[in-house]
């Protein structure tokens, strides 16, 4: 399933909404899936993306032992 592929401010704000909205910390997985069920997909593949957004300062993200995931996030 390919889906319409976002530009990268689209994008962005998708990562953002999705974040926002989930109100808690998400694995990769978690917004893949969420890409997935709206059939977009990022401009690089989803983990390359959101680490590139968390090197830039737009989201925050961490591995989590617990999860066993990266996790990302959004300050409030």
């Amino acid at each position: 399933m390919m889906g319409e592929k976002l530009v990268e401010d689209e994008a962005v704000g998708f990562v953002l909404s999705v974040l926002k909205r989930a109100g808690r910390p998400l694995t990769t997985r978690e917004v893949q899936e969420e890409a997935d069920r709206r059939l977009i997909r990022c401009p690089d593949s989803t983990p390359v993306f959101l680490n590139k957004l968390r090197l830039n300062g737009v989201i925050k993200g961490e591995y989590s032992k617990e999860r066993k995931a990266w996790i990302w996030w959004v300050e409030s």
